[in-house]
């Protein structure tokens, strides 16, 4: 079959979501052009689609030694950080630091490195960043960083600067607002931290830190607590069997004596996980508390 017709009715699949039967045509002809980058960019759209993220690592990394392109190894260490291949990552980081790259391509760099160096714990990296940064346009993801840095060091004035200047540079920043929740929260002012956190969770309602901290700030109260539940819900039907957030909604649901969700949820989490007895230990704890 000829390139161009193959091709095309690959990218129809794709367009039409038919993902599987993409797959299928690009198994078929992946020996004749295993090489070709059209073919690889095609599969990586078809394995990212099918979340097949080791086989995406694979195209990603032969399309990056085909092409030699900055923008291919750039997408590779995303993915590579995503799926928590931190050395990998940062390896092909260092990598693309010694090249030249568009302004885009090194804001791109900038910020995969930074998420980086934070799972890392990697302060030294993150002032690096920070320093070779120095004369361009302010960052906020960096300037977050250097916050939490800030914050590590126990310089919570400086902490405080840094989290409340990321959110004026990007508003949509959830991590910094709940790093701002945090730090309000521990200087006395809890009602300021609410209210980072509920701007936290209207720019990202699925970020599982800020409903931990709202479930445990305000899970107890009566005027909040179908908000809370209702959050917690939607996170829920997003990221069904998340032990922890499972955990913290069972949690509330306990307090407010919701015993029938309660009994619903943990009964999912040891159908899910049938040989840990911590979740059986959860719903006899949740027995005792109900009474019976």
């Amino acid at each position: 079959m000829p390139q161009t017709q193959v091709f095309g009715q690959i990218e129809g699949d794709l367009q039409s979501q038919r993902y599987s039967s993409a797959m299928r045509k690009l198994v078929e002809v992946s020996n004749e052009y295993s090489h070709n980058l059209y073919f690889l960019g095609l599969l990586a759209q078809t394995q990212t689609a099918l979340a097949d993220y080791a086989g995406l690592v694979k195209t990603l990394t032969a399309t990056a030694k085909i092409s030699d392109s900055s923008a291919a190894y750039l997408d590779l260490m995303y993915v590579l950080y995503t799926q928590g291949r931190l050395n990998e990552a940062l390896d092909i980081g260092l990598f693309l630091q010694e090249r030249d790259l568009t302004h885009v391509q090194q804001r791109s760099l900038t910020h995969c490195l930074v998420r980086v160096y934070i799972e890392f714990s990697d302060h030294e990296g993150i002032r690096e960043l920070a320093e070779q940064s120095k004369g361009h346009e302010e960052d906020a993801l960096l300037v977050w960083a250097m916050g939490l840095v800030a914050l590590a060091e126990d310089d919570k004035n400086m902490a405080l600067d840094k989290f409340r200047r990321s959110v004026e540079l990007n508003a949509q920043n959830d991590r910094a607002w709940v790093s701002l929740a945090i730090l309000h929260d521990e200087m006395g002012d809890r009602e300021l931290a609410l209210a980072n956190l509920e701007r936290a969770l209207d720019v990202n309602p699925e970020n599982a830190t800020g409903l931990k901290l709202l479930a445990q700030w305000c899970g107890r109260s009566v005027e909040k607590v179908d908000e809370v539940i209702g959050k917690i819900q939607y996170y829920l039907d997003r990221h069904d069997f998340d032990e922890e957030m499972s955990s913290c909604y069972i949690r509330v649901l306990r307090d407010q004596r919701l015993y029938g969700p309660a009994f619903f949820e943990v009964n999912k989490l040891i159908l899910e996980n049938p040989t840990q007895g911590h979740f059986q230990q959860v719903k006899k704890n949740l027995e005792d508390h109900a009474g019976m």
